[in-house]
């Protein structure tokens, strides 16, 4: 499983879909490419754990695809790569997540023991920042795990010097845990409960 790069309160008021912008669709070998383009951006993965990019080649992504679809075929919905889409099919953005397994710990931050548990990110092409997009995608994405999904927390650990992946998290329903997962990295959380509470509940996807 990628466990890439996480308010102060809880958002107490619901959150409200508004007409999107964006559409998630589940990854596909065609979404290659893309995946390659965002994963070796520096500016993109500056705080993901690869601040050069990743420095993959096209036998590398086929590589990971190969192993994504093992364990996407083991894990189904738990184990998930997203791409995110303007309305015309344009790629902007992408986020994965999976399971944490029981006893699974990192820093001060320790999985809840017999709680199902997933650990996920957002990531957007630098040229759409700014614009409102990995807000709304991730509110999609959460959707996504809470309907798709029997995810009772769901996790995302951004870096500390990364404010603007704590504005999107925190609109999309996480909540500042104050504890530290890898170096810099601090966990939030969404959970079932607080999901069903803050979100207006419209069609499953």
């Amino acid at each position: 499983m990628r466990m890439s790069a996480l308010p102060d309160q809880c958002i107490s008021a619901t959150v409200r879909v508004m007409e999107p912008k964006l559409h998630v669709t589940e990854a596909t070998e065609d979404d290659l490419p893309f995946l390659l383009q965002i994963w070796n951006d520096p500016t993109v993965m500056r705080y993901a754990g690869s601040p050069e990019g990743r420095g993959w080649s096209e036998s590398d992504i086929e590589s990971w695809w190969r192993l994504y679809q093992r364990e996407h075929s083991a894990l189904g919905y738990d184990d998930t790569q997203l791409v995110l889409r303007l309305g015309d099919g344009t790629r902007v953005g992408e986020s994965h997540f999976g399971p944490v397994p029981d006893g699974f710990c990192v820093g001060d931050w320790r999985k809840p023991d017999r709680t199902r548990c997933l650990m996920g990110d957002i990531k957007l092409l630098p040229s759409y920042w700014g614009r409102g997009l990995g807000t709304e995608g991730m509110r999609l994405v959460v959707q996504f795990v809470f309907t798709k999904t029997d995810c009772e927390l769901f996790v995302v650990p951004p870096h500390e010097r990364n404010p603007a992946a704590y504005r999107v998290y925190e609109k999309a329903g996480f909540s500042r845990t104050g504890v530290q997962a890898w170096p810099g990295h601090e966990i939030m959380e969404l959970g079932r409960v607080r999901f069903d509470e803050v979100y207006d509940q419209g069609p499953r996807l």
